[in-house]
């Protein structure tokens, strides 16, 4: 299975697109403690993070047992003829999918713009962005996990 991971808003809150409180990635460690549970489960990251920094670098905010785990990136949008950026992060997964011959696949995505996926909403487990990766979220993202390992 295939986790698609946003992070602003996720693994650390966020209030009107600026972090808020605590700390950048406050949330990381619980998601990696969810992600050792489920050892078949890869990450892919979705996050505006990768406009700026390389995989390589995204992978050192994990843990070291979780790092091979984060194999790769939704490909970056280009803008349009007027400068527009148009594609939604669900678009973006689904290129990543097809890319990887894995259009069929099992995913998931942990986001915090439920907007982003309008097609997609029973692969879309979305959290509250001023509080980021909580007990609610994590028991959602724990049954699509459980869901796909029974499947």
């Amino acid at each position: 299975m295939i986790l698609f991971l946003d992070f602003d808003g996720v693994l650390h809150p966020v209030h009107d697109g600026e972090f808020a409180g605590p700390p950048v990635f406050c949330h990381l460690p619980r998601l990696e403690r969810l992600l050792r549970e489920f050892p078949r489960v890869d990450v892919v990251i979705t996050s505006k993070w990768r406009e700026h920094l390389s995989l390589e670098i995204l992978r050192e905010f994990f843990s070291e047992d979780i790092r091979p785990r984060v194999v790769g990136m939704t490909p970056l949008t280009q803008p349009n003829s007027l400068g527009y950026m148009q594609a939604r992060r669900e678009e973006a997964v689904i290129a990543w999918l097809q890319e990887h011959g894995m259009h069929e696949g099992h995913w998931v995505a942990l986001d915090a713009d439920d907007w982003q996926f309008p097609n997609h909403r029973d692969r879309l487990v979305a959290c509250i962005p001023q509080v980021g990766f909580d007990d609610q979220t994590e028991a959602s993202l724990r049954a699509h996990f459980e869901r796909w390992r029974k499947s």
